[in-house]
């Protein structure tokens, strides 16, 4: 039972191929950003002896980002621990159903969490950070749009686990 695309990695071509190129450069740009921003920290705090109030902030809000969208980069690539002793164990067609049912668990799970952050980011949006002052429904955001992107990868790999079946 493996998750997510194993069909040509170095060649995806498809528009979730560049779907999740594009994710994995937002994880780059938001990983590099906090490097920097906290080496700018560091020195504002020890050099200057002052630490910019919204420093710390946004620092914490970049790496909910690239944490939880770093959860459905995950998904893309199976990279995600699991367990398989059980179900090697088991005859072929029990583990095929096994592998469907593990994607239909995960994708509703991401709907409901998908569901419930697009309410918790309109709860959200009339209440301001304390530092930098921009709505707190900004940083939740992130949980609906990884859940999708979660969704969109796990039908990747039942659609590619349905072209298995057919090619033999």
């Amino acid at each position: 039972m493996h998750f997510g695309n194993s069909e040509g990695k170095g060649q995806d071509q498809t528009w979730l191929g560049y779907l999740a190129g594009g994710v994995e450069i937002v994880m780059v740009v938001l990983a590099t950003l906090m490097v920097i921003l906290v080496t700018y920290q560091v020195f504002q705090r020890y050099v200057l002896h002052y630490t910019p109030p919204w420093s710390e902030e946004m620092s914490v809000y970049l790496m909910i980002w690239f944490g939880i969208i770093g959860i459905a980069a995950g998904v893309r690539r199976n990279s995600h621990m699991a367990l398989h002793f059980f179900a090697d164990l088991m005859p072929l067609g029990v583990q095929r159903a096994l592998t469907f049912l593990k994607y239909a668990l995960v994708i509703v799970y991401a709907a409901v969490i998908c569901r419930e952050g697009l309410r918790l980011v309109e709860l959200t949006m009339s209440q301001h950070s304390p530092a930098m002052g921009i709505p707190v429904g900004y940083v939740y955001l992130c949980l609906p749009v990884s859940m999708a992107l979660i969704i969109l990868f796990t039908a990747e790999a039942i659609r590619n686990e349905l072209r298995k079946d057919r090619r033999g």
